[in-house]
């Protein structure tokens, strides 16, 4: 009798998982619907490895949208208490001949043109292995994995509010553009790595200290393009704390970041790049 009634609890308990289950999914896929509504740019191969995610419980929820451009929108993610940030590429609208300029040069990639999902793919994995690399040096998400045109990271936050950009709050700025300055040297002189897009766009501010977001362009330090992405990343900050009454002069800020003198051809060849 007990084994009939053991029986018989088994069995309900994995009914009741089933379902359990199943409701997991249908909420999941009702959620990829929505999201396929609003953003219509994604194709079917995104929304499965968003899916994907969800299911194998990297993630449990998506939240909303906390940053929507041209290429990528960033959304809000969790797992139980922890906030994360899921990037996602919007490969119709992503700008394929600019990606490849700055992969072919890269020594750490190999990857002869091809697929447009291909080269969006080496991308996500740059700007993956970029983070992890200027993580060890400075302020960084950390990222913890990508799949094609998604990567996932540590979002910065406070309280659940993502961390603000330099361009959106008032802070301290002399005392901002002189860890700004250093975090650039040191990026560019042990982590032997250049940021390729810096400005105050992609500076966000936690307790009081620059974090450095969108390192898809980064490049190493061997790459060609890399004096003319520090040339441009250098005027990009000191134009913006110019505009904060700083005195700076980028040539000075190259040669501190660089410890070259910002020889004059190098200065031509990134005004028309």
């Amino acid at each position: 009798m007990k084994d009939v009634l053991k029986m018989d609890l088994d069995k309900k308990e994995k009914q009741l998982d089933r379902e359990f289950q199943k409701k997991i999914v249908e909420r999941k896929k009702k959620f990829l619907e929505e999201l396929k509504t609003e953003n219509e740019v994604f194709d079917q191969r995104t929304l499965l490895n968003i899916y994907n995610l969800l299911v194998a419980k990297h993630i449990d929820e998506i939240s909303g949208v906390v940053n929507s451009g041209k290429e990528a929108v960033v959304f809000s993610a969790n797992k139980e208490d922890e906030l994360y940030a899921l990037k996602v590429y919007r490969v119709s609208t992503c700008d394929f001949k600019t990606m490849w300029k700055y992969i072919r040069g890269d020594p750490r990639f190999h990857l002869r043109r091809s697929s447009t999902r291909q080269i969006i793919t080496a991308w996500v994995e740059k700007e993956f292995r970029n983070l992890l690399r200027a993580g060890d040096y400075i302020n960084t998400p950390e990222p913890l994995l990508k799949r094609e045109n998604i990567l996932l990271m540590d979002m910065v936050h406070e309280d659940g509010v993502p961390a603000p950009r330099l361009k959106d709050i008032e802070v301290d700025y002399s005392e901002f553009y002189e860890m700004i300055k250093e975090d650039m040297k040191v990026l560019y002189q042990d982590a032997q790595l250049v940021h390729g897009d810096l400005s105050e766009y992609n500076i966000l501010v936690h307790e009081e200290e620059p974090v450095y977001i969108d390192f898809s362009q980064g490049v190493v330090k061997e790459h060609p393009l890399s004096k003319t992405l520090l040339i441009r990343d250098v005027k990009n900050v000191c134009n913006f704390f110019k505009r904060k009454g700083i005195d700076t002069d980028y040539k000075e800020f190259y040669k501190f970041v660089s410890g070259e003198e910002l020889a004059l051809i190098d200065e031509e060849m990134a005004k028309t790049y």
